[in-house]
Parts: structure tokens; C-alpha cells; sequence
């Protein structure tokens, strides 16, 4: 398949080098600060280890049938989110969740990029040596700096110059080169943080409360956090894997692609698991902290901890590359739709998506300093964000998507598409019938509760 370029002629479609490639970069959009804080933040509310196994049953559940879904969606179609819909079904309107999914991109990345600058200035002091201080003042000064006007606006335009320049240098050369020197590095930061972290006192007690089911502290607001979390925890219907999958190469073998990148995602956040909760236990802090266990929280715990500085450094790394590989992916997936529809070449189109992005961050970072006193529907601008993105247009798209894969194109069409080249389809008849039935329903209900209709 080949695509037009600015000059109207046309030009061969980028492809992953490996499979490997593909893999590591579908799994660095997955892993994001999500694994880090709200993966532990989730399961402390939701009571521990029974919340775990209820999220692993509806990752595989939804995750694996709904990504070898989209995955070949993007083979199918050779194209960018929107295009590959209109290759499948051309007289159709299931095109349009392909807009719908680069609004999403687009906003969640103009948010996302706040929290990853803060994620890439807590590293540069952490590497520098002014992070960690006697006086414990972490608390003001994480508030002191979030809503300085320009200070998080500097860092965020950093982070964003920064990933532009990865995505700009292309699939093979950019993505791909990148994923595969910043995902194996966080694996390893991961490991040396995880054997830290069981290292110190009364670590077995986080283990316990991680590992240890008690089905006593499950409700329905449990299990529908649980479907919330396996749903975005992946990125799904976010037209990410319909934009990767459409640079894959015919013979690759799309539901072990798509258990790769599942399993990948759940080891990174069980490894976050490991990590945290035997942390917070050791120093008495509440699981349920969220942003605040990473900026304020961790800090603390590292001016206590043996070699603090050492370990403060390798931490926030770690969380800067989890921020930067999601962004990435993020930012691909509107580029290609910018250089596919608009005929640009992707220098260009990376620039423009790359610059529009982050101007409308600018409010989300402001709105925690000068804008803060703007609200709508009670919401500050980078908390509507937030919620359009996550909780209304994400589960949409995902009820379309999976209305698409079973009732659009159909299973048959699936098959063909995954079997080209001699590749096996196992559980087929399981797929379809979890596709066509269960998925839309329990979208549905995931909508509903997102909205406080159930």
C-alpha cells in the first residue's frame, strides 16, 4: 500500500523494522503514568488483590479481542485512523469514529503533556541533586511549582519539542529506534526498583494487601473501576493500534501481536504494584494518594531511604520514560492524519500537530496557576479535558469500534484479514461472540457509570 505525498505522487507506506519494534511501541503507548499512580490507586480503593484479579479477568476479557480488532483494522486499511475505516467499508459512515479517536489523541495529549513536563522536570532535579532536601518541604514545593505561570509551561514545551523530534524522524528511524532503547531501559529501572522496594521492613504487609484476595471488599463500584481501568489502561479506541497496525507487515501474526502487548502492559503494572505498596506500608501513607504519591510522596520516602538520591534519580527516570513513550504514541497518531489527509510530509505535519497541541496544553497548564479560577461545568480546563477525552468520547468510541469489528465489517472480514499469509486466528468463534455481544454491553455499562446514569 502507498500513500500520497506532498507532492501529490505516491510513495511507499512505512513499515516497522521488526516485530519486536512494532511490539515496543504499541506496549510504550500503553505504559504510561497511568501504570505508575493510577494503576495502585485503583486497587487501594478497590481493596487490594481481589480488585487485581477482577481487572486481569476483563483485560484479556476486552483487551486482547478489542486490540487484535483494531490491529487489523490498520492492516486492513494502510492508513491513518479515519482512512482505514473508509478502505474497509467505503460507502459507510464508521469513518467517522476514526475522527473521533484523533480528537482523542489530540486531547488527551494536550493534557497528558502537563503531567509528563512535570514528569521530566522532577527527573532533571532529581539528577541535579536538588530534589531530595532536609527541610521536607515536597508538598509547597510541587504546589509552588504547578502553578508558577511559567515554570510548567517551560517544561512542558521541553517535553513536547522533545517528543516532536522522536516522532518527526519517522516509524522506523524515530518511533521505532526510540521504543527500543526507552522500553527495555524500563524494565530495568523497574526491576531495580522492585527489589528495592521488597528490601525494606514490613514490605511483606504491602505484599498482603496486593496479593491477597478479599472478595469482601467487592461491589459493583469495584468491578465497574476494574473495566474502567483494563479499558484505558490499554489506549483502546484511541485509533492508536488502527495507526500502528497499519504499519505492520502482512505476515504478522496480529493475536500474538495483541496478547504481547497485553501481557507486556499487565507485567509493567504489577511490577508498579510491587513497587508501591510495599512502600507506602513501610512509611505509613495511603495507597490512595494519586498524583500526589509520585510528586510529593516519593520524594519524601527517598530522603529516608538508603542511597535516596541514587534511587530518587532512577525513580523519576523511570517515570519520564513511561511519560515520553505514551506521548509519542499519542502524537503519531494525529500526524499521520495530518500528513494523509492533508498531503504534507511529516516533517511538517509533526510541526503543525506537534505546535497546535501543545498551544492548547498551555491552558490545561495554566489552569492550575492564573486559570484556575475558570471552571466549566465545574470542571478546571485541564480536568474537563480530562473527562471529554477519558470518560465520554474514549468509552464511545470503543462501543463503535466494537459495533464495527462485529456487526460492520463482521468477524468473517476479521478472519481474513488475520489469517493472511497462513497466520493462525485460535478461539475464533469465542472472539466473535465476545466481539458481537459481551464487549458492547459491558461498554455500555462502563458509559453509563462514567456519565452517573448507573
Amino acid at each position: 500500500m502507498s500513500t500520497r505525498n506532498s507532492n501529490g505522487s505516491l510513495e511507499p507506506r512505512e513499515q516497522w523494522g521488526t516485530k519486536l519494534g512494532f511490539m515496543l511501541a504499541a506496549t510504550g503507548s500503553a505504559i504510561g503514568l497511568g501504570n505508575i499512580w493510577r494503576f495502585p490507586f485503583v486497587v487501594g480503593e478497590g481493596g487490594g488483590a481481589a480488585f487485581v484479579l477482577i481487572y486481569l479477568g476483563f483485560v484479556c476479557l476486552i483487551g486482547i479481542p478489542l486490540l487484535i480488532g483494531e490491529i487489523s483494522i490498520g492492516r486492513k486499511g494502510r492508513a491513518n485512523a479515519m482512512d482505514s475505516y473508509k478502505t474497509i467499508k467505503p460507502k459507510s459512515k464508521w469513518y467517522f469514529n476514526g475522527y473521533i479517536s484523533i480528537l482523542i489523541n489530540f486531547m488527551i495529549l494536550s493534557f497528558y503533556s502537563v503531567v509528563a513536563g512535570w514528569a521530566f522536570y522532577y527527573f532533571v532535579l532529581a539528577l541535579t541533586g536538588q530534589l531530595i532536601t532536609n527541610d521536607r518541604s515536597y508538598e509547597n514545593v510541587f504546589e509552588g511549582f504547578i502553578t508558577n505561570p511559567f515554570m510548567p509551561i517551560i517544561w512542558q514545551i521541553l517535553l513536547m519539542g522533545l517528543v516532536v523530534a522522536i516522532v518527526m524522524g519517522g516509524v522506523k528511524k524515530g518511533i521505532e529506534k526510540w521504543n527500543n532503547i526507552l522500553m527495555p531501559t524500563l524494565f530495568i529501572l523497574l526491576i531495580i526498583l522492585v527489589f528495592r522496594s521488597l528490601s525494606l521492613e514490613n514490605a511483606h504487609i504491602g505484599l498482603q494487601f496486593f496479593l491477597k484476595p478479599d472478595f469482601s471488599a467487592i461491589n459493583s463500584s469495584t468491578i465497574l473501576a476494574a473495566l474502567g481501568q483494563a479499558f484505558f489502561s490499554l489506549s483502546l479506541a484511541t485509533g492508536l493500534y488502527v495507526t500502528y497496525g497499519s504499519y505492520s507487515r502482512s505476515n504478522s501474526n496480529l493475536p500474538a501481536n495483541a496478547g504481547g502487548i497485553v501481557f507486556l502492559d499487565l507485567v509493567v503494572a504489577i511490577m508498579a504494584g510491587l513497587i508501591i505498596f510495599p512502600a507506602v506500608f513501610h512509611y505509613g501513607i495511603d495507597p490512595q494518594s494519586g498524583p500526589d504519591l509520585v510528586f510529593i510522596t516519593f520524594p519524601t520516602m527517598f530522603t529516608d531511604m538508603a542511597f535516596g538520591t541514587i534511587f530518587a534519580v532512577v525513580f523519576f527516570f523511570f517515570v519520564f520514560v513511561a511519560a515520553l513513550t505514551s506521548a509519542i504514541s499519542l502524537l503519531e497518531v494525529v500526524v499521520a492524519f495530518v500528513k494523509e489527509k492533508f498531503l504534507m510530509s511529516r516533517k511538517a505535519a509533526t510541526i503543525i500537530a506537534g505546535a497546535v497541541i501543545t498551544v492548547v496544553g498551555l491552558f490545561c497548564t495554566l489552569s492550575f496557576g492564573p486559570l484556575s479560577h475558570i471552571t466549566i461545568l465545574d470542571r478546571t480546563i485541564f480536568e474537563l479535558f480530562d473527562f471529554i477525552s477519558a470518560e465520554v468520547l474514549l468509552p464511545f468510541a470503543g462501543l463503535i469500534l466494537a459495533l464495527f469489528l462485529g456487526w460492520g465489517w463482521k468477524p468473517a472480514g476479521v478472519k481474513e484479514e488475520v489469517e493472511k499469509e497462513g497466520n493462525p486466528f485460535p478461539l475464533f468463534k469465542t472472539w466473535s461472540f465476545l466481539i458481537k455481544y459481551v464487549i458492547p454491553i459491558i461498554i455500555i455499562v462502563i458509559f453509563l457509570d462514567s456519565l452517573g446514569v448507573i
